[in-house]
């Protein structure tokens, strides 16, 4: 009276073969390490790169920063024991590995003024007025707040 529900008329697969689908995932996993390794490859060269242009710009008077985040200026390079040593201010060095310096700081060009007007702060107009020296605009000025203070 009891069925047998798990009969064995289900077909076993006859042979060793491999089947699509184990193929496809060796392919998969194949090509993930292939573009792994292939991408380690391009971020070392390019490390080693970086490392080449700092090492040429790094000389005496060059603004560095290091990996612990302090700035100074390269007083001395020594390759051969990959040392530097950099002033952090006025008569205070520090000697530090070739590698502890991160970045090289570039020089930005800056704009100087002719007169102090680029200070003012963007479109308000100027208190000072072309035809009159400094002695007479500081006492118009000066009558001007004594006239707002009433």
């Amino acid at each position: 009276m009891f069925v047998n529900v798990f009969a064995n008329n289900t077909a076993q697969p006859q042979g060793g073969g491999f089947d699509f689908m184990t193929l496809a995932l060796f392919v998969i996993f194949g090509l993930l390490i292939f573009m792994m390794f292939r991408k380690q490859k391009k971020v070392r060269a390019q490390m080693q790169e970086k490392a080449q242009t700092m090492q040429e710009k790094m000389r005496p008077g060059t603004q560095v920063m290091t990996q612990f985040g302090l700035f100074g200026t390269v007083v001395s390079v020594d390759r051969d024991e990959n040392k530097a040593v950099i002033e952090l201010s006025p008569g205070n060095t520090a000697t530090v590995h070739l590698q502890a310096v991160s970045e090289i700081i570039e020089p930005k060009d800056a704009v100087v003024p002719d007169d102090a007007s680029a200070l003012a702060g963007g479109n308000e107009p100027s208190v000072f007025r072309e035809d009159e020296s400094s002695d007479e605009a500081l006492k118009r000025l000066n009558e001007e707040q004594n006239k707002d203070n009433k």
